[in-house]
């Protein structure tokens, strides 16, 4: 039986990889009725800069657009407004969805750390749930700790695929993500199989981090990918590894999607963030933690087998599991 039956959800989230949608399935299973808006509603690369570093440039067009969507939705009550993220929403707009939906509970989950999203700080008032990813976020603003989850096409399998690289990484190349994975493929045996896929938004991307990033002076435009891998090739890659490396960005203490990506699907983990080891599934059989500035591993845990989870390590942190703690099930 699901626990949102009848309920109706005003969802707002990040179109990133598709996780908006899986969440948005998960409710309906629930039971749940579900309208979803896009917490960064201009999603070009330079829509994408300017929501990051000049919101105040986006907000009131976002602002306008949503209240064009809640006017076409014609919905007269929401059970709940619930927000990954937030930083399209301005408190005025909040205030005048609480106008619009009195009774609504207002939840937030951030899964991204406060420091990259500062300008969500003046809206907490406005929600009465909010959640973090970021356990040094948790404690430093008084939020609630809420680690991610996996998705259902990440959930264990009786019968794994086989193994076509030893070692994989797909990602957005921000921050020093170059260096750590040149500087480690650079270390590894040569009988190691690979697999790198390195994103920027667009070449024009690369020529201005080449300019401002000192770890990318020596990149070349060959070493970048300037189109998202398909959500089904993404899948292969991560389902046809035996390790998945993660590199953290460096200014967020919580665990990446990744991570419980590889949790779900018996993958073995490489990880930049040291935090790992504090979580109750961490053991040294499948998760290594490297140095971002000396990245290295040793070839014996390459060389090892997973060690499998208990049910309840697994469902903790799939995706029902989080939806669970999230809406206080």
């Amino acid at each position: 039986m699901g626990f949102l039956v009848g309920k109706r959800v005003l969802f707002f989230a990040p179109p990133i990889f598709g996780y908006h949608l899986e969440i948005v399935s998960e409710l309906e299973k629930l039971g749940a009725l579900v309208d979803w808006m896009p917490d960064r509603p201009f999603d070009s690369s330079m829509g994408k800069a300017l929501t990051r570093f000049f919101p105040f440039l986006v907000t009131p067009a976002a602002t306008s657009l949503y209240k064009r969507l809640l006017s076409r939705l014609g919905v007269s009550r929401y059970d709940y407004i619930f927000v990954i993220n937030g930083q399209t929403l301005t408190p005025s707009f909040l205030q005048f969805m609480r106008q619009c939906f009195p009774a609504a509970r207002f939840i937030l989950y951030m899964w991204d750390s406060v420091t990259n999203r500062p300008t969500v700080k003046k809206c907490f008032r406005l929600y009465d749930s909010i959640f973090t990813f970021d356990s040094l976020d948790a404690i430093k603003y008084g939020l609630r700790f809420r680690a991610l989850f996996y998705g259902s096409g990440f959930a264990p399998s009786d019968r794994p695929p086989s193994i076509k690289y030893h070692i994989s990484f797909v990602g957005t190349a921000h921050s020093d993500r170059f260096s750590v994975v040149n500087n480690l493929n650079s270390c590894l045996p040569s009988n190691i199989l690979c697999f790198w896929y390195l994103y920027l938004q667009a070449p024009w991307v690369f020529q201005a981090y080449r300019l401002s990033k000192w770890n990318m002076r020596h990149a070349k435009r060959s070493d970048f990918q300037f189109t998202p891998l398909a959500k089904d090739l993404l899948h292969s890659v991560f389902l046809h590894s035996k390790v998945v490396l993660d590199i953290a960005h460096p200014r967020q203490a919580g665990l990446t999607m990744r991570t419980f990506e590889a949790l779900g699907s018996g993958k073995k983990l490489v990880t930049t963030n040291p935090l790992v080891r504090d979580y109750d599934f961490f053991s040294e059989a499948n998760v290594f933690v490297i140095d971002r500035k000396r990245p290295f591993i040793d070839h014996t845990f390459l060389e090892s087998s997973f060690s499998p989870f208990s049910q309840e390590i697994l469902l903790r942190y799939s995706i029902s599991g989080w939806l669970a703690d999230i809406f206080d099930f």
